[in-house]
């Protein structure tokens, strides 16, 4: 898949997906100040973590870069420090695959507020799973839970979805991404 990429687009993907890796491990920080029994609050900061995997193919609009650009934005997460370890890497691997999965229902041709939106929920609602097992999800009461699974999902949805479009569009609006498909609004992404 990756032999029809021009090289101009990994290069960008692999630029923008560092940038978020630096950001993901300042939101680290940020995060650690939050107490962990603050769950609505930890909820609502899930979606920070779900940026790369939207802006990246909102801009080059190819298969499989919303997975890449997670698991190399885990990977800088992970090697400036990240608190999370290993799980860094599975994290961006599972959010990769959540947020593929929404462009790939659009079949690769939809890019607009709503593909961007629900790709920023299905990664955050496949990174709930590894809450659940994983951060401790499971230990939390009924209520407690569910709060904190609608609070991620709308945190996906506009942290993670509509903002990285909002990231995207600033970009197109400054002509730094005129030689990419987002500037080429309408038209199918090469396949």
């Amino acid at each position: 898949m990756l032999a029809k990429w021009k090289l101009r687009e990994v290069i960008l993907m692999v630029v923008l997906a560092i940038v978020c890796g630096g950001l993901y491990r300042v939101w680290d920080v940020i995060n650690a100040l939050v107490p962990t029994t603050a769950y609505a609050l930890q909820a609502a900061m899930t979606g920070f973590w779900m940026i790369a995997g939207v802006l990246v193919p909102y801009i080059i609009r190819r298969p499989v870069a919303a997975l890449i650009a997670e698991l190399v934005a885990a990977a800088v997460e992970l090697l400036l420090g990240g608190q999370f370890g290993l799980g860094t890497m599975e994290s961006g691997l599972i959010q990769g695959i959540g947020s593929e999965i929404a462009f790939l229902i659009f079949a690769y041709r939809v890019f607009n507020l709503s593909s961007c939106m629900l790709s920023g929920t299905l990664a955050s609602l496949a990174y709930l799973f590894q809450w659940y097992f994983q951060y401790g999800g499971k230990a939390l009461d009924t209520g407690t839970m569910l709060l904190s699974i609608i609070i991620s999902l709308v945190s996906g949805a506009i942290l993670g979805g509509w903002l990285p479009k909002l990231m995207g569009d600033a970009l197109k609006r400054t002509g730094a991404v005129r030689n990419y498909a987002i500037a080429k609004d309408g038209r199918a992404m090469p396949q």
